[in-house]
C-alpha cells in the first residue's frame, strides 16, 4: 500500500522533526456545565470562592446568604472557574470565540423600606481571579474603591446586572440596568431594565472572534416576554485581556442590601484550555532518545498517516460529489490569495475574486477560516451540501471546492506539525455588490423603487424555494443585506450559507447563538430553537430596511405610522416620492407582519409572495407590547438595545 511505504520512509526524518510538534495544535474545543442543584455536575477544586461567597444548599451565594446576618460583615464574593481559559492563542494570535449561559437571582430585601443593592456582574480578568480589596458597593468586587480605571493584570472585561444608581452613573439610569463595562464600573453600555430583583434570571453572553462582537442577553423568568440586549465591539481584543484569563462571577453590597444566587453556568470556547504542566524541553529531550521510542513513532506515523488518508475520503465524502479544483489552480487565479484580490469577508471566511482558466470565467474564492478538523469541517459541508442541492436562480451558484493537500510527503509531514486543513469554495462572481452597499453607503447611487421591489421578490422567491420546495427544507439562519448580492441587471442572489441547516422534524436546535445579533429572531436569542419562522423574522427586518427611511428607531416609527395609517410617511425620502404606493404598504406592512413576535402569527414565505403579487386583504396586526420594542439598533461603536413606547 502506498501509505504504508511511505510511513517507512518518513520515520527517519519525523524523528528529526518531531521537536516542533505540539500536540496541543489537536486539543479539542472547551467547554464545562455546572448545575448546582446536582452536585455530581461539577467538582469543588473547578470552582474558586472569595470573599463571602460559598455553595448553600442547590446554587451559590456570591454574597451573604441570609439577612438575619450582620450586614456589615457582608461586602462583596466572587465565584470563578478555577483553571486557566485560553482568551488566544500566542503562537497562532487566534482569537477565540464563546458562549456562556447561566441561571441566577437577585432576592432584594423583604422589608420595603431597606434599600436593595448594588448588583453582580459575569467577568472575564487575567488569571488566577483575585478580588480587589475595598471593593464593595457600585464597585461590586472589581475594582477597588476611588481607583477610575483598572489596568496591567488588572484588567477586566464584565456585563454588570446593577441594581444600584450610584452618583457616578449616568442621570438616565433610574433604577436596575445592564451593562458592558471594561477596566471600570463609571462607563459603559447600558440599557434601562424593569425591576428584576426577587425573580430568576437567564442570561446568555456570546463572544464573536469574527465580528469583536461581545452580546449580552437577558430573560427574566416570571416576565418571558421581557427581552433584553446589551454589546460592545471589542475591536483589537487582544488589548484588552492576557492569553489565559479566568471567568466568573462578582458581586457586592454596602449600605443597601440584596442576595446573589447563581444556580446553574455553562461554558463553551472554539480554543482548547491551556495544557497542564507541557514541557517543551522535555518533549524534546525525550524525543532524541532513541531504541524503545521508535516503536512509539512508528505507531504514531501510521496513524497519522491513516488520519490524513481519512481526511481526504472525510471532504470527498461531506462535499456529495461536487467538483474538486487543485489547490494550485486557485492560487494560480487569486495571485496567491493576494490581498488587491480580496473582495470581502463572511462569517466564516475571506472571499476573493479570480480567473479560473479550467471554467473560462472569474469567479469568487471563499476561504474557510475555520479550523477544519473541529468545527469548521462541519460548516464547510453544511454549506456545501446546502448549494450543493439547491438550484434556483436567486440562489448563488456553487462551482465547486478546493483543499490545500495533496498526495506528497512533503505535504504530509507539513499537516502533522500544523493539524489543519485549509478548505476553499468556488463560487459564481456577483460583482456588483451586495445590498448592504447599495442602501447604506454614501458613494452609492440611490437605488430606485422598482429595483428594490423587485429584489424584495427575488429574496422572497429563494426563500420560498429552500423553505418549501427542498425537502428537507434549508434555514438559511443569517439573513441580512450583506449576504444578498447584486448582478449587472440587479437580480438579488441569497448567499452565506455557512451558518445553514436542513430540517427534517420542524426544527434545528443550537446551544451557541448564531447569525447576525441585529437580523436574529429574539426567540430563538431566548430558546436556541431555529425553524422557518426564523428566516421570516430576519426577512422582515430586510424589507423595513429596503424601503423605510434609515433612523435608529425607524422599527418603532414604522409601526406608530402604520398605527396612524400614514404609512407613507414611514417611506425612504431618498426616495422622493417616486414609487408604487401600493407597493410600498404591502412591503412595509410585509415586513412588520413578519416580525410579530408571536412566531405563529407570521407568514410562510409563500404567503408573503401571495402578499405581494395579489390584491390580498392587509392583515390587522396587532399593536405591539412595550416589550416587543427592546430591539438592537446599530450605532457607531456597535450594537444597543433600546426600549421605545408607543403613543
Amino acid at each position: 500500500m502506498e501509505g504504508w511505504q511511505a510511513v517507512g520512509l518518513l520515520l527517519g526524518v519525523l524523528l528529526l522533526d518531531a521537536p516542533h510538534y505540539s500536540s496541543s495544535d489537536a486539543s479539542p474545543a472547551f467547554s464545562f456545565d455546572f448545575d448546582f442543584a446536582n452536585t455530581s455536575s461539577y467538582s469543588a477544586k473547578d470552582l474558586k470562592f472569595e470573599g463571602d461567597a460559598a455553595v448553600h444548599g442547590g446554587f451559590v451565594d456570591l454574597t451573604c446568604n441570609d439577612y438575619v446576618v450582620d450586614i456589615s460583615q457582608c461586602k462583596a464574593g466572587r465565584m470563578s472557574y478555577n483553571h486557566p481559559v485560553r482568551f488566544y492563542d500566542q503562537n497562532t494570535k487566534e482569537v477565540a470565540s464563546f458562549s456562556t449561559r447561566f441561571s441566577f437571582r437577585i432576592v432584594g430585601p423583604v422589608k420595603s423600606d431597606k434599600k436593595k443593592g448594588d448588583g453582580m456582574a459575569f467577568f472575564l480578568s487575567g488569571y488566577p481571579s483575585n478580588m480587589p480589596t475595598d471593593s464593595q458597593g457600585g464597585n461590586l468586587g472589581l475594582i477597588s474603591n476611588k481607583i477610575i480605571s483598572s489596568s496591567g493584570p488588572k484588567q477586566f472585561i464584565s456585563v454588570e446586572f446593577d441594581t444600584f444608581v450610584n452618583s457616578w452613573e449616568s442621570p438616565k439610569q433610574t433604577g436596575d440596568h445592564m451593562g458592558i463595562y471594561i477596566n471600570t464600573v463609571t462607563e459603559a453600555k447600558t440599557t434601562q431594565l424593569l425591576n428584576f430583583t426577587n425573580g430568576t434570571m437567564n442570561a446568555f453572553i456570546t463572544f464573536n472572534s469574527t465580528t469583536s462582537m461581545l452580546v449580552a442577553s437577558l430573560n427574566i423568568t416570571e416576565n418571558p416576554n421581557y427581552h433584553y440586549n446589551v454589546s460592545a465591539n471589542l475591536s483589537n481584543p487582544r488589548d484588552y485581556l492576557p492569553s489565559d484569563i479566568a471567568v466568573g462571577f462578582s458581586a457586592a453590597v454596602d449600605v443597601a442590601f440584596e442576595v446573589h444566587q447563581i444556580l446553574s453556568w455553562s461554558f463553551n470556547s472554539t480554543l482548547a484550555a491551556p495544557e497542564k504542566g507541557h514541557d517543551h524541553k522535555a518533549i524534546t529531550v525525550g524525543l532524541s532518545i532513541g531504541g524503545p521510542l521508535m516503536f512509539v513513532f512508528l505507531v504514531w506515523s501510521i496513524l497519522s498517516w491513516w488520519k490524513w488518508r481519512n481526511t481526504n475520503l472525510e471532504f470527498d465524502k461531506g462535499t456529495c460529489g461536487v467538483r474538486r479544483f487543485k489547490y494550485h489552480h486557485l492560487v494560480a487565479a487569486t495571485n496567491h490569495f493576494s490581498t488587491d484580490k480580496q473582495i470581502g469577508a463572511g462569517a466564516f471566511g475571506e472571499v476573493y475574486k479570480g480567473w479560473m482558466k479550467e471554467l473560462g470565467r472569474e469567479v469568487a474564492i471563499k476561504k474557510i477560516l475555520k479550523e477544519c478538523r473541529s468545527e469548521g469541517s462541519k460548516d464547510f459541508f453544511d454549506e456545501v451540501k446546502a448549494l450543493s442541492r439547491a438550484k434556483q436562480k436567486n440562489l448563488i451558484e456553487l462551482l465547486g471546492w478546493g483543499m490545500k493537500q495533496s498526495s506528497s510527503v512533503k505535504d504530509f509531514m507539513r499537516w502533522c506539525r500544523q493539524n489543519k486543513t485549509e478548505v476553499f469554495l468556488v463560487y459564481e462572481l456577483v460583482d456588483n455588490g451586495n445590498l448592504h452597499t447599495h442602501l447604506h453607503e454614501e458613494a452609492a447611487a440611490v437605488l430606485p423603487w422598482r429595483m428594490r421591489y423587485k429584489i424584495v421578490k427575488d429574496i422572497c422567491s429563494a426563500l420560498i424555494y429552500l423553505h418549501h420546495d427542498r425537502d428537507p427544507y434549508i434555514l438559511h439562519r443569517d439573513i441580512k443585506p450583506s449576504n444578498i448580492l447584486l448582478d449587472k441587471n440587479f437580480n438579488a442572489k441569497l448567499a452565506d450559507f455557512g451558518l445553514s441547516r436542513s430540517a427534517d422534524n420542524g426544527t434545528f436546535q443550537t446551544s451557541m447563538v448564531v447569525g447576525t445579533a441585529n437580523y436574529l429572531d429574539p426567540e430563538c436569542m431566548k430558546t436556541g430553537m431555529f425553524n422557518r419562522s426564523s428566516d421570516v423574522y430576519s426577512f422582515g427586518l430586510v424589507l423595513l430596511e429596503i424601503a423605510c427611511k434609515k433612523d435608529e428607531n425607524s422599527y418603532a416609527q414604522v409601526w406608530q405610522r402604520y398605527i396612524d395609517k400614514t404609512l407613507m410617511l414611514a417611506a425612504d425620502d431618498r426616495l422622493q416620492g417616486a414609487f408604487d404606493e401600493r407597493q410600498m404598504e404591502r412591503v412595509i406592512v410585509l415586513g412588520l407582519w413578519c416580525c410579530t413576535r408571536n412566531t405563529v402569527m407570521r407568514p410562510t414565505m409563500e404567503q408573503a409572495m401571495d402578499f405581494l403579487e395579489h390584491d390580498l386583504p392587509l392583515p390587522q396586526l396587532a399593536k405591539p407590547e412595550a416589550s416587543d420594542l427592546v430591539i438592537l439598533t446599530v450605532d457607531s461603536t456597535g450594537l444597543e438595545a433600546r426600549s421605545v413606547d408607543l403613543r
